[in-house]
């Protein structure tokens, strides 16, 4: 099988997102002249899907009973498309065509030889004392570095004045201190490679405690 390829990693997927997205998977699967006779019958699947969206609607109650009936039933769907995309993959054996028309989201070969795109979802919080605050964003890959900077001043245009240029080799969360409680700082981060480097992200604005 092809490094291109459709994937159903959907267990991670918000309620409202992933009855978007099965929706859309079963809808493109009934009326594909392709994928026409998958290993798992859709019926199956459209089953399941409706039992999640039903235990979606009854655990709005609060109810612990209700809300594990629901987590059941998402593993269960979400288990279903996994076999499914193992079909998808098999027919489409690579074609980026046959891959979207199958509804489900679309995993392309790496990059090569490219700077990294720019990290996404930077945020800042309270650290574990006062005066520290807590950061980290999403990854763009591997064999990166991240070079992250503080601004804890703006100049007579209320743009950031930054500090010192730091660097780290993951995206976990990271604790940085000195700050003092009370003012507001500026962060942002951006992935490094052999390549080169990405944009900086937008200025990310926090009151630290």
């Amino acid at each position: 099988m092809k490094y291109i390829r459709a994937k159903a990693n959907f267990i991670r997927y918000t309620d409202e997102k992933l009855l978007v997205k099965a929706s859309y998977i079963l809808s493109c699967m009934k009326n594909s002249t392709v994928f026409i006779n998958p290993t798992l019958p859709l019926p199956t699947i459209e089953d399941a899907y409706q039992d999640y969206q039903k235990k979606v609607i009854e655990a709005e109650s609060g109810s612990r009973e209700k809300k594990s009936y629901k987590r059941e039933s998402k593993r269960k769907l979400c288990e279903l498309l996994q076999q499914l995309v193992t079909y998808v993959n098999l027919v489409s054996d690579g074609k980026l065509s046959l891959l979207h028309s199958s509804g489900f989201p679309v995993l392309t070969r790496k990059r090569k030889g490219q700077v990294p795109d720019t990290p996404s979802a930077p945020f800042l919080c309270e650290g574990r004392t006062s005066g520290e605050v807590a950061f980290g964003f999403k990854p763009v890959g591997r064999d990166m570095f991240y070079d992250y900077r503080f601004a804890t001043e703006v100049d007579s245009y209320g743009l950031p004045q930054w500090g010192e240029i730091f660097y780290k080799t993951n995206s976990f969360r990271a604790y940085y201190a000195g700050f003092t409680p009370g003012h507001y700082i500026y962060f942002q981060v951006r992935a490094r490679n052999k390549h080169g480097q990405s944009h900086w992200t937008a200025p990310l604005l926090f009151m630290v405690g």
